[in-house]
């Protein structure tokens, strides 16, 4: 009736507020591993970055925006405050409901340097007139060039950065390579945006250097400044009824980006060349696939370590026997995501949280144990299935109105208070 199709809007937006939740808890689960790799692929200069600044409630009235980009730190202050692996480690954990702190980098270093190139392709007025086409051209021209770098042998990380027709290309490196000879061949690519259909020339990055410029800053992926998004790489397998990597996967494909030889010379002389499309080809279909496993959740206590402690609550029971071998079976065929409610307690960035998942990890590597990454956070992380000993299945949809009454035995035994010792 009327009533129930009024609120169909507001269960969409909870449902889209859920899934931003969990895929920004994955995220900042692996803001470390991606800041380590931000710094070693993607940072030209330390000294200077572009950042986002959420403007206060009566200047975003009075501006119609609700945030402010800028370059910092101001130029008196240059050489004191750097980009580190804190700065970056906050962009990847950024939420929506805390205060994000959301970076870019320059594309040029202080020796004339860069590691990427990259191309924005922007759909920025989503209210008019025709933005849906543009999204559908946009998305076209984004995977012909994403197609036209894979032909040359690169493996280029295609992104939908906002989710409403904004997609960005980035290309790595493995060496920093001269800035004309990287704007050169990113211009050469861009040029060809009529020929695609596009509105209007995309930014790309770097721009021509010019001396004393800093050059332009660029977005790094993970949380939009403005739309409740975080981004998703292309996985390149067309056939899939859904070819966009997000959350984990998206992660794990970013950190397994082959970076490529330098661009070729402009004057036409002779440069490295890539490794061959069908190297990268092998190679991302190998890691999109494992992408494509399902996710299983483990527990830690009662599963695969014993409830019996010997030195008190904080550390962990021997291996129970039979647990090794079985993560190395499931591993075979899933994804495993260890997660431990000693890791909810607190914010996995704080000092208790980073030690407490140290010693996990330490436990595990210790004993042998076959895992693909430790989930940490508020909350268990989305899964295929979830192996627990304290959880009860309960699958009516499958089984019929008896999974309830067996859920509530299992629930009965489980709550039941411990047998008194003889």
């Amino acid at each position: 009736g009327p009533a129930a199709r009024q609120d169909v809007p507001k269960r969409l937006i909870q449902t889209m507020a859920a899934s931003e939740a969990i895929i920004g808890e994955e995220w900042k689960a692996r803001s470390q591993e991606l800041a380590t790799w931000a710094m070693e692929r993607l940072v030209n200069r330390k000294d200077v970055w572009g950042q986002y600044s959420l403007l206060a409630p009566h200047e975003a009235r009075e501006q119609g925006r609700t945030y402010r980009a800028m370059t910092l730190p101001i130029a008196s202050m240059r050489g004191e405050d750097m980009v580190t692996l804190d700065k970056l480690t906050r962009h990847f954990a950024s939420r929506r409901q805390h205060r994000p702190q959301l970076i870019g980098l320059h594309a040029e270093s202080k020796e004339g340097t860069s590691r990427w190139l990259a191309i924005d392709i922007d759909n920025h007025d989503l209210e008019a007139v025709g933005a849906a086409e543009r999204a559908r051209r946009n998305l076209a021209g984004a995977l012909e060039w994403w197609r036209l770098l894979a032909e040359r042998g690169y493996d280029p990380m295609l992104f939908d950065s906002s989710g409403k027709g904004g997609f960005h290309l980035w290309v790595l490196f493995a060496e920093p390579a001269p800035t004309p000879h990287v704007w050169a061949m990113v211009k050469a690519l861009a040029t060809t945006w009529e020929r695609h259909q596009l509105e209007e020339e995309p930014e790309i990055f770097p721009k021509q250097p010019k001396p004393g410029s800093l050059n332009a800053w660029f977005r790094l992926p993970g949380m939009h400044h403005t739309q409740p998004h975080y981004s998703r790489m292309w996985s390149g397998e067309e056939w899939l009824s859904e070819p966009w990597l997000e959350g984990h996967a998206a992660i794990d494909a970013m950190l397994q980006a082959i970076p490529g030889p330098p661009p070729p010379v402009p004057d036409g002389g002779s440069t490295p060349t890539p490794a061959g499309p069908e190297r990268t080809a092998t190679a991302r279909k190998r890691r999109f696939a494992a992408a494509q496993k399902p996710r299983v959740c483990l527990d830690v206590d009662g599963v695969l370590a014993d409830r019996t402690y010997g030195r008190g609550a904080e550390d962990l029971g021997d291996p129970i026997a039979g647990a090794v071998e079985f993560t190395r079976a499931l591993a075979e065929k899933a994804e495993v995501v260890i997660h431990s409610a000693r890791l909810s307690a607190g914010d996995s960035s704080s000092a208790a949280g980073r030690k407490a998942e140290a010693r996990l990890r330490d436990w595990l590597d210790h004993h042998g144990f076959e895992y693909h990454t430790i989930a940490t956070g508020v909350g268990k992380p989305v899964a295929s299935a979830y192996v627990d000993d304290r959880g009860v299945s309960c699958r009516p949809m499958d089984d019929g109105p008896r999974a309830f009454e067996q859920a509530l035995l299992a629930v009965e035994r489980l709550c039941a208070p411990p047998e008194p010792a003889p």
